[in-house]
Formats: C-alpha cells, sequence, structure tokens
C-alpha cells in the first residue's frame, strides 16, 4: 500500500505542524485553562461525536448555545454551508470559489471568538458539524465547504492573536479535523472520477490527514474530553480510509485481471463497518462499497463482456422559446455567408446548411419533411487534471426545423471493459468530478492547438454537461442580435437568470451507445481469448452488460456501483431481427444490432437521436405557455392605474391570444408531422420511430401538452377582455361616485366658511365697520374658503381611493384565473 499512497504533507490541505510547537506554551497555566473550559464539554464533545454532529447542528444544542452567547449569529451560520440557503445560492461548482463571501463571513466568526476560552476550536466543531450534515445533500462539495474552508485560511493568519497556548493547540486540532473532512469529500469527488487511481490517490491524501490530526491531537496538554474525541477520530479516519485503499487497490487489480485480492478487502471493509465506533455515516458508506465489490468478487470467474468497437453519442438537447425552429436554422444558414461566430473561446469550424441524415427521411410527403442545419464546432479533449487523457470528442450543434435543437458530442470506443463502458457514459454527468476540457485546432502547418475552454466571463467548464449549458447559452445568446454580428469575439451574454429562461429552454440529456462489436472471455483477456457475442442473448448472459442496461447516475456510491441489478429499462427486443437489442433508460440507451450491417445501425441511430432531441423542443414549448399564463395572470392582477389605457390593456391582451394561436399552429403541425405515417419514406422505419417516442415518454409527453394548449386555445378572449372591461368600469364607477362626494364635502366647507361673509355684510350694514379692512377681510376669507375646499376635496379621493380593488379583479384571483364565478 505504501508505493501507492502519497508522501505525508503533500495533500492540498497538508497542515504545517512542525513549525508548531510540541506541546501548548502560553502564559495560561493548564489549571487555569481547565477552569475557563465550558462545564458541559464531556456532553458536547459527546453528542458532536456520536453521530457525526448531525444533532449538535440544531440551533438550540449546548454548542450552538455557547456559540451564541459569544456573539455568533447560529442560525445564520447554520444556512452558510446550505447550498440553497443563505444570502445567495451557492456556486455550482465543485471546487471552492474563492469569491465566495463566505469565506470572509469565516474569518469574522473566527476573529469573534479568538480571544474568548475555547472559543476558535469550539467554532471550529461547529462548522465542522454542519458542513458534515450539508455536505449529504449536495455533491458539489465546492458550494458546501466555503465556511470551514474560510475558517481554516483565517486560522492559518490569525492563530497567534488567541492569548491561550492551549486553545492554540486545540484550536490547531480543529483545523486538523476540518482538514480531515476536506480531504473525505475529495475522495467523494474522485469516486465520481471515473478514474480509480485517482480515487486511490486522493484515499492516502485523506490517511494523511488522519494521521496529521492524530499528531495535533497528541499536542493538547489537557487529557480531557477534546483530547480523547479528536484521538479517537484520528484512529478511526486512518482505519477507514486504509480499509478503502485496499479494496481500491484490488478492485482495480480484480478488472485487470488478478481477483486473489479482492476477498480479503471485502473482509477488511466488513470488519471495519462491523467494528463498534464507526458512526453510522461512514459504515453506510463502507456497506456500499463492500456490496458492489461482493458482487463484483461473484463475477470474477464468468465470461467478462468487452465492447470491441462502439460509439458513443451525448445528446443535450435545447429550445429557443422565442424563435421558431425554422427560423432558427434559417439563421444557421445564413451564417455560411457572415463569418463564423465564436464560441467559449474558439470560432466555429463550419456551417452544414443540411442535417446528415438517411435518405429514410426523404419522404414525398411537403407537409411532413424534416430538416435543419448543423454548426460544426473543433474537437474537444477532455482530461484529468494530472494531464491523463480521458476522451476525444467531436463537437456539433444541430438546428432542427422543428425547432428541436441539440449540442452534440460523438467518440468512438475500442476494448472496453464494463468499467470503462460506465465511465464513459457517465461521461455526460453535471456531477462528475473535475475534468480539463479543451479545444483541438488544427493549424494551417499540420499542427494541433489546444486551445482553453473558456466563457465570456472567464469560467472553465469542468466537464462535459457544463460545457453543453454553456454552449446553449452562448447559443441563445447569439439569437438576440443579427446574424451579420455572430463573429464578434466580444460575444453577448444573457446575464439575467430570468431572461435566460425567456430565451432558452433545456431538454433532458441522453446518452447513446452503439454496440458494432463485441466479444467476451475471462477478465482482461486478450482478443485472442475472446468469443464473439453475436446476439442480444449472448450479450445479456455475459458478466459485465449491466453498464449497458442502466442509466446514468446523478452521482456514485461505489467504484463499481454497475455491479448489483438495478430495475429493468425499456428493452425492445426483435428491432430488426431476434436477437437485437435496445435498451432505453431514462437517460441513456443502449443498441445493438448484431444481425444489421453498418449503414442500417446509422439509420437506426438517426432516428434515435431525432427522439432524443424532441425534449429540446417539448421544453419550449411549456417555457412558452408557462410564460403566456403567467403573463395574462400578471395583467389581470394588477391593479388599475387613473393613468392606464383601457385600450392598450385589451390590445396587448389580444395579441398574446393571437401569438398564442399562431405558436399553437406551429406547435400542432410540428406535432402532426412528428406523428404522421408519410414522415418517413419506410412504414417500417416510422413503426421503430412510434416505439421509441413511446420508450421515451415523447408521446405522452406532448400528448399533456397538446391538451393544456387546446385548453388555452378554446378560452374565448372576450371572456378575458369582459373582465378588464367590467374591472375599468368599475374603477371608472368608482372614481366618479369619489369625486360626486369630494365635491359635496368641498362645497359644504366652502359654504359654511362663507358665513364670514354674512357676518361682515351685516357688520358694514350696521356701520360697525368702515373703508378698506372689510373689503380685504372678505376677500381672504373667500380665498381661504376656496383653498379649504380644494384640500378637502383632494383629501377626501385620496382617502376613499386607498386599499380600492375592483370587485372582478378580487372575483377573478379567487377563482384561480377562471372567468366564470365559483
Amino acid at each position: 500500500m505504501a508505493s501507492l499512497r502519497q508522501p505525508a504533507g503533500s495533500s492540498e490541505y497538508a497542515l504545517g505542524m512542525s513549525d508548531m510547537p510540541d506541546v501548548a506554551q502560553g502564559t495560561t497555566g493548564l489549571d487555569e485553562h481547565r477552569a475557563h473550559l465550558p462545564g458541559n464539554l464531556g456532553q458536547i464533545v459527546e453528542s458532536l461525536f456520536a453521530i457525526e454532529a448531525w444533532v449538535s447542528a440544531d440551533h438550540a444544542t449546548p454548542l450552538a448555545n455557547r456559540l451564541g452567547a459569544m456573539g455568533i449569529d447560529i442560525p445564520r451560520l447554520w444556512s452558510a454551508p446550505r447550498w440553497n440557503m443563505g444570502v445567495r445560492k451557492a456556486s455550482r461548482r465543485r471546487h471552492i470559489d474563492d469569491a465566495d463571501p463566505r469565506l470572509r463571513k469565516a474569518e469574522d466568526h473566527l476573529l469573534t471568538v479568538v480571544g474568548h476560552p475555547a472559543g476558535p476550536v469550539l467554532l471550529g466543531l461547529y462548522l465542522w458539524s454542519i458542513t458534515n450534515d450539508a455536505s449529504q445533500q449536495s455533491g458539489r462539495h465546492g458550494r458546501v465547504l466555503a465556511p470551514v474552508s474560510g475558517f481554516t485560511r483565517a486560522w492559518e493568519r490569525h492563530r497567534d492573536k488567541v492569548p491561550c497556548g492551549h486553545c492554540r493547540v486545540e484550536g490547531d486540532a480543529a483545523v486538523a479535523l476540518s482538514h480531515c473532512l476536506m480531504a473525505r469529500l475529495e475522495v467523494a469527488g474522485a469516486r465520481n472520477s471515473g478514474s480509480i487511481a485517482r480515487f486511490t490517490g486522493k484515499v492516502s491524501g485523506a490517511i494523511d490527514a488522519a494521521e496529521r490530526l492524530l499528531d495535533a491531537a497528541g499536542r493538547i496538554a489537557d487529557d480531557g474530553p477534546l483530547r480523547k474525541a479528536f484521538t479517537n477520530q484520528a484512529r478511526w479516519r486512518i482505519r477507514y480510509f486504509t480499509a478503502l485503499h485496499d479494496a481500491a487497490t484490488a478492485t482495480a487489480a480484480t478488472l485487470a485481471g488478478d481477483a486473489s485480492g479482492l476477498a480479503a478487502a471485502i473482509e477488511t471493509l466488513h470488519d471495519v463497518e462491523r467494528t463498534g465506533g464507526l458512526n453510522y455515516i461512514l459504515a453506510s458508506e463502507l456497506r456500499a462499497h463492500r456490496t458492489h465489490l461482493e458482487a463484483l468478487c461473484a463475477g470474477a470467474g464468468a465470461d467478462w463482456l468487452v465492447l470491441d468497437r462502439c460509439r458513443t453519442v451525448y445528446v443535450f438537447p435545447f429550445g429557443l422559446p422565442q424563435v421558431d425552429g425554422k427560423a432558427a436554422t434559417a439563421t444557421i444558414r445564413e451564417l455560411i455567408h457572415h463569418p463564423l461566430p465564436y464560441l467559449l473561446g474558439a470560432r466555429a469550424a463550419s456551417v452544414r446548411t443540411a442535417l446528415k441524415l438517411d435518405d429514410v427521411w426523404d419522404t414525398e410527403d411537403p407537409f411532413g419533411s424534416f430538416d435543419g442545419a448543423t454548426l460544426n464546432l473543433p474537437d474537444v479533449e477532455i482530461s484529468h487534471q494530472d494531464g491523463t487523457l480521458v476522451a476525444h470528442l467531436s463537437c456539433e450543434v444541430r438546428f432542427g426545423d422543428l425547432g428541436n435543437h441539440y449540442v452534440r458530442f460523438r467518440q468512438t470506443g475500442r476494448e472496453l471493459g464494463p468499467q470503462q463502458v460506465r465511465d464513459t457514459r457517465y461521461l455526460m454527468s453535471s456531477l462528475h468530478d473535475d475534468l480539463v476540457l479543451n479545444w483541438v485546432i488544427p493549424r494551417p502547418d499540420g499542427s494541433i492547438e489546444h486551445v482553453p475552454i473558456v466563457t465570456g466571463t472567464g469560467y472553465h467548464p469542468v466537464h462535459l454537461f457544463h460545457l453543453a449549458y454553456r454552449l446553449q447559452e452562448a447559443i441563445a445568446a447569439h439569437f438576440t442580435r443579427s446574424v451579420a454580428d455572430w463573429h464578434d469575439e466580444n460575444a453577448p451574454a444573457i446575464r439575467s437568470e430570468q431572461k435566460l429562461k425567456h430565451y432558452l429552454a433545456r431538454g433532458r440529456s441522453h446518452v447513446l451507445t452503439f454496440v458494432y462489436e463485441a466479444s467476451a472471455g475471462p477478465a482482461a483477456a486478450p482478443r485472442d481469448r475472446r468469443r464473439p457475442v453475436a446476439s442480444a442473448d449472448e450479450l445479456l448472459a455475459t458478466y459485465g452488460h449491466q453498464p449497458l442496461l442502466q442509466p446514468v447516475p446523478f452521482h456514485t456510491s461505489s467504484l463499481v456501483d454497475w455491479t448489483l441489478p438495478q430495475r429493468s429499462p425499456h428493452v425492445l427486443q426483435g428491432v430488426r431481427n431476434i436477437g437485437d437489442l435496445v435498451a432505453v433508460t431514462p437517460n441513456a440507451t443502449t443498441v445493438a444490432l448484431f444481425g444489421s450491417a453498418h449503414f442500417k445501425i446509422v439509420q437506426y441511430g438517426s432516428l434515435l437521436e431525432f427522439v432524443a432531441g424532441l425534449s429540446g423542443m417539448l421544453a419550449a414549448w411549456n417555457t412558452r405557455l408557462a410564460e403566456y399564463v403567467s403573463d395574462i395572470e400578471a395583467m389581470l392582477r394588477q391593479q388599475e392605474d387613473p393613468a392606464d389605457d383601457l385600450a392598450h390593456r385589451v390590445e396587448h391582451l389580444r395579441e398574446q391570444q393571437l401569438q398564442l394561436h399562431e405558436f399553437g399552429a406551429r406547435a400542432r403541425r410540428a406535432l402532426s408531422v412528428v406523428s404522421s405515417p408519410t414522415m418517413l419514406a419506410s412504414a417500417t422505419e416510422f413503426q421503430q420511430l412510434a416505439e421509441l417516442m413511446q420508450a421515451f415518454d415523447v408521446t405522452r409527453q406532448a400528448s399533456e401538452l397538446n391538451r393544456r394548449m387546446r385548453e388555452l386555445l378554446a378560452e374565448r378572449v372576450e371572456a378575458r377582455l369582459t373582465t378588464i372591461q367590467r374591472q375599468h368600469e368599475e374603477h371608472e364607477s368608482a372614481e366618479q361616485r369619489r369625486i360626486l362626494e369630494g365635491l359635496t364635502v368641498a362645497v359644504s366647507t366652502f359654504a359654511v366658511l362663507t358665513v364670514i361673509h354674512t357676518i361682515l355684510a351685516i357688520g358694514v350694514e350696521a356701520g360697525l365697520w368702515d373703508g378698506w379692512p372689510p373689503a380685504v377681510f372678505a376677500v381672504a376669507s373667500s380665498v381661504v374658503a376656496f383653498v379649504m375646499a380644494v384640500l378637502v376635496f383632494r383629501f377626501w379621493v385620496r382617502r376613499t381611493r386607498g386599499g380600492h380593488e375592483p370587485p372582478a379583479l378580487r372575483l377573478y384571483v379567487a377563482s384561480g384565473g377562471s372567468t366564470t364565478p365559483r
């Protein structure tokens, strides 16, 4: 095992213990330090480590209460590592974003407790506990590690500010425990890398981190709960990761044809799993590894399947809700007369004004024809972080006249065993561990240039899923401007998430595996020791066929997670001949047409890609319908402004309804084309297409969308217009009523104030006043009466207008958007 392990201290999270004193030193004596420790420290530690801190993450625990008394905002801190909580949602990347504000916030927390006895170690334990909990809900560990990573970075800068030497040493142990957590999550990420060697290296790093934790625990002078807990955690982690290391080594050997060490590795996993002291979270992870390895061990002596030659196609469908399918393909075809666009750091290679299709699509039906255009991009090279090549893929974006667009990657495989088949298909997963992606651009002199793939914001996609999504976003952004400007290197970007949803709709990604030649024999046997596989029955009788029948998992729980049987896929046997196999799962399909020539397999592949790409078209339609409903409901719920023009609102509603009818006509036409028996030149191929649409659930989705569309189209626009008209009339009536009431009150006010004129008139008549004062006073009183009347009028109208809501609107909202009263 030592030859496979990295040297101690090579981990990214190595802690420089050599620069720290061997024992705690400082001005505080040990007895004084013990006196300052929490009285319930034993209870805190026991509850913390019993079940990996799940209970201690609650707001009302002793540890949380202790930190709260030091000035820490516990509810906010608890939410910090959660992927869907906090001020903003965390990054979807696996690695830690250095601009994440939670890094700085963790440093502020450390500075808050740095002067409190045992403050740093308690904060470190709490951050470790809540991060442990959050890591169970997200496989993108960069989003959950930010708080604990910020704590460890801040500790390096502010360690000397801790006044007590014993507290510094305890803080060192808490940081070492945090490094153990980071190393464990790196192991989890490497499990999704498709590389056992990479996994083994990360496990070695985790063992090193546990050994540093053991060393840090030994430096704690107080032989109390903290030292015992840290020591116990270090020893269990050493044992846990050593068992994983042995299992990974035995697994690699078994896949290479030597299963001699697998049984012993399984027994070691079982021993560690069932020995008391290991918490149930880690025990469940060991159990997952052991169960899959037992299945591998059971099949080690059987004939293993090898795909001698196969093709893998990755389909990432998308739709453009605001652009008609034919208009989109026309735009792409127009690029042939303009400089080609830049996409993610490289210029497109070429444009094909028609799709590469089999002539089975050459139908005589003028309304049932299907075609499109293709934007070819440079090839993509994928490698691990250490430079090991993973895949070389062709890349293109296909645009269909029906609106069924998709990003397409393709690669050819040779001599692939079951683990390699699984890893090839898993490249599609959004939780694949970080990879390095480059454009492969041939130069005129025959040389090859590798150009990093990078978005306009400087982000480098780290796996195939992200690359496809960023390409879709770049395409959608280009469609927001003139095609003559597509060549501009300063590519546009849709910054707003809301605008992105308006211009782009994504379908479900799918991976297609086409088996051309296969054989079976002992594990890792050379070609001359394997027999050909010539039918579906022979393929299903071999060991290692399982990955071909399984969907691509979201993330993995074992190095060989393909070994256990899973739910049966939708199997279409006898597609062309008895012995053919087509296995359809929610996100992966395998095609093995052993009795067919290559051109027939290609023909069936065109049907399969067409059906897989329909997901983007349906997604765009659903987006368009949702926008229509949201727009209408927002308009009807909007409080009417006095300055609102009823004619404008009515016209807007008419336009929306007309657009819906136009959209519905296009969608129905597309559905008619897809379901038309004359869409293909061959009745046999059309039957195969219908079977695939049923297996992909396209038929049900299209039927449901068609039903929703019929309901919206059947709703009479007059009913909605009547609602708006009634709402407007009630508003006008109420407004007139308020004005009349205000005038009445204002006139009454003016009449009351004119009494002063009567008094003046009497005084002048009686000779009590004479000269200019009565006249001035009369004018002034008239002005005051007028001003008071106006003010009373305005006050009255505004007071009665407040909180007004037209009865028609209340009725519409209360009825859930229906124009028919309940």
